[in-house]
């Protein structure tokens, strides 16, 4: 994203040199430092300065930070050690079992985007998506229950419920 950027900068550095009026010429810099996420949970690097206004340049959302990672391996192995022996006898009697439901709830996978402050993980759409996708490849039927858990019965009562509401049935 710096190469794109800079080599965008250093065409418009040529164009504004080539202008007749000396303050019209600007001095381009680009620094990457750690990415961070914004809202919308793409990579950005909030250090790109540039003496005119681009927008800041963003990274696939590919790359993750170090907490989606440390997410993303605690589904991985919850799945594997502990979902995926039961699978096969929950697919045969056709229900999910409570104790694989309260596993979710404990390690946060029912909670993800839920601040704190309502018993949440307060993680980012980004990590819920990971989870969702870990579990994915032991059990698609749990992962679904988390993926419908967290973005819709979660955000409805997050975005739209009373504080009464929240503290009752957040997560």
């Amino acid at each position: 994203a710096c190469r794109a950027s800079l080599r965008a900068a250093s065409s418009m550095q040529r164009t504004i040199t080539s202008a007749s009026s000396s303050a019209a010429r600007q001095n381009i810099r680009c620094t990457v430092t750690q990415p961070s996420r914004n809202f919308s949970a793409s990579v950005v690097y909030p250090d790109i300065s540039m003496e005119h206004s681009y927008e800041q340049r963003r990274l696939p959302v590919t790359q993750f930070t170090e907490d989606e990672e440390m997410v993303r391996d605690a589904a991985r192995h919850w799945a594997n050690e502990v979902l995926r022996p039961l699978v096969r006898d929950m697919d045969n009697e056709g229900k999910t079992r409570p104790d694989v439901i309260q596993g979710l709830f404990d390690h946060g996978f029912m909670g993800m985007e839920i601040p704190e402050e309502y018993g949440g993980s307060e993680m980012n759409f980004t990590s819920a998506c990971l989870v969702v996708e870990e579990l994915s490849r032991v059990d698609p039927s749990v992962s679904i229950l988390v993926d419908i858990h967290n973005t819709l019965t979660n955000n409805a009562v997050r975005f739209w419920g009373s504080k009464e509401l929240k503290e009752k049935w957040l997560p």
